[in-house]
């Protein structure tokens, strides 16, 4: 038994669960010797002990106090390692919080469990010839959620073998798998030696609302075709995949009230799916946020939209990479979507000459807002940054027509930040990024459009006492008539967005408790192109609103 590839070959998946409590990642070793789990109707903690080296390493008591029963798993170490893990998350009671209720754990040589109650949804991720080397997850008094980090292995005479389903695909003429089909006609696929090449893979989104349940399709090696169903929004989505060259097909995610199927066919693996972009908003006055539009954008082409592209813009990237796998919330709807992502760089097509100079940390793509004619002079937005840390979930508004105004929390560091975008002349608040329910908020706004955000600049380190976590400490903001800030405490790396004649047109980034890091998506912009009058003189040029109380959800 041995590694394909270095210390870095690994990736992430999951986790699954709900997004309450604190996040926490034990990091990668190079292996799993124990697990000890306490639980009752729900897993109340989880402890690892891994193996570094030789060394063993036990992990903190990721949950709480409580859990009538404990089981340890003593893997056979180092000839036993763990290959995958299952489970099932949901509420205990009516309206309670996701919890994970039941784990299970397989190895190369048996399976343990389960330990806890097999009740809600069901998680699990397909083998892909890799062994789990970390775990990762949210905690409370309960066990929120988990995920793990895998890493490949060359395995010879394997003893497992590969299990897919048998979807046949011919041309653009397919038979698609019920689920039952899926689960009961398998094709075994043997050989003398299976080299699993795994990527890393980072999860973005989702973006939508927050009803339903939630999905997790787990993570592929490429996409083959997408099925979707549509009435009003996007009511299902179901994926097949490719998984080392075999055709598997995803669960369906979201209700059966479609009236409309639309079968995206992608020319793969020639053809790769690289973002994923669309709308959210509700479809009846004060109804519940669901996804009202989805557009696929490949390396050769662009699918969709389909839906009605109404509400809030989103955007999955650019092309920095390609889609493995989905994830969401689902009910009668679609609720929110995202994606993981196997981050590889795929090869791109010369920009036009007048783009706007780009350093290769920055990434450039087309932005077409509908309804509008493109102008030259602001026909391509770059991205630039994050700067920060890299705890917490990415986040990614999109790209907007500007700017009206931000609203952040600090104390200690940024806490949460939301802004108001401009969209074709409507307003769209983004999600809330951040956590915390202390400290003073303040409330930026700027006399848009005649006053135009053009850079963002800002200290990013740790928080006192804790080394480990780098965030957001401060942040000031520069528009064409002054500045607005400095908001929170300028200690730590100072940082700045890319000093051009643009002006910002969103914002990305990682939340958790905390903002942990920031970037900005620019397009350019002149000055002497605005004809309209200048706002009234002052030392800001604009109205700073700043409401010192208590923030509280």
């Amino acid at each position: 038994m041995s590694y394909e590839g270095g210390e870095n070959n690994y990736m992430s998946v999951g986790p699954w669960g709900s997004q309450n409590g604190v996040r926490w990642d034990d990091g990668v070793f190079n292996s799993v010797r124990q697990v000890v789990i306490f639980y009752g109707a729900q897993v109340d903690s989880i402890q690892f002990e891994y193996d570094k080296m030789g060394t063993s390493v036990w992990s903190d008591k990721h949950g709480g106090t409580g859990g009538f029963r404990t089981n340890k798993v003593k893997l056979d170490y180092p000839d036993e390692y763990l290959v995958s893990v299952s489970g099932h998350y949901g509420n205990v009671v009516d309206y309670g919080p996701i919890l994970i209720r039941s784990l299970t754990f397989d190895s190369n040589k048996r399976k343990y469990g389960p330990f806890g109650i097999q009740q809600g949804t069901h998680f699990s991720f397909p083998l892909t010839g890799g062994k789990v080397v970390g775990f990762h997850g949210r905690c409370s008094w309960y066990l929120d959620s988990i995920g793990v980090y895998l890493k490949p292995l060359l395995q010879r005479n394997p003893s497992k073998n590969l299990a897919t389903a048998t979807g046949r695909i011919t041309g653009n003429k397919e038979k698609d798998p019920s689920d039952s089909e899926v689960e009961n006609n398998l094709k075994v696929v043997t050989s003398n030696a299976v080299i699993v090449r795994t990527m890393k893979a980072v999860s973005h989104g989702p973006w939508g609302g927050n009803g339903g349940m939630l999905f997790d399709d787990g993570v592929y090696t490429g996409v083959r075709e997408i099925h979707l169903t549509r009435y009003g929004g996007v009511v299902s989505i179901r994926v097949c995949y490719d998984l080392n060259g075999q055709a598997i097909w995803g669960n369906k995610n979201g209700g059966s009230g479609g009236i409309r199927l639309d079968k995206i066919i992608f020319d793969y693996p020639s053809e790769i799916l690289t973002h994923v972009t669309g709308y959210y908003g509700s479809t009846i006055l004060r109804g519940p946020i669901v996804v009202k539009s989805l557009t696929f954008h490949t390396n050769k082409m662009k699918y969709g939209p389909f839906g009605d592209e109404q509400g809030i813009f989103f955007s999955s990237g650019s092309n920095n990479g390609f889609v493995v796998g989905f994830h969401g919330r689902k009910g009668w709807f679609i609720d929110s979507i995202g994606v993981h992502v196997a981050q590889v760089n795929l090869s791109r097509q010369s920009r036009p000459s007048h783009d706007p100079p780009v350093s290769t940390n920055i990434q450039a793509y087309e932005v077409t807002v509908p309804g509008m004619v493109k102008e030259p002079a602001a026909a391509a937005a770059w991205s630039s940054g994050p700067w920060g840390g890299d705890g917490g979930k990415p986040w990614d508004d999109g790209v907007f027509s500007g700017v009206k105004k931000i609203f952040l929390a600090k104390g200690e560091a940024i806490y949460s930040i939301q802004i108001k975008y401009d969209r074709n002349g409507q307003s769209a608040w983004s999600v809330r990024h951040g956590g915390g329910s202390e400290g003073s908020s303040h409330l930026i706004k700027f006399e848009y459009p005649y006053e135009i955000l053009t850079s963002v600049c800002g200290y990013h380190g740790s928080l006192t006492g804790d080394e480990s976590h780098n965030v957001i400490k401060s942040l000031t903001f520069y528009t064409n008539k002054g500045k607005y800030g400095p908001y929170g405490v300028e200690t730590g790396t100072f940082f700045t967005t890319t000093k051009t004649e643009g002006k910002i047109v969103g914002f990305h980034g990682r939340s958790g408790c905390y903002l942990n890091s920031i970037g900005v998506h620019t397009q350019q912009w002149s000055s002497d192109r605005e004809s309209a009058p200048q706002g009234p003189p002052g030392e800001r040029g604009g109205t700073v609103k700043t409401i010192f109380n208590k923030l509280f959800n």
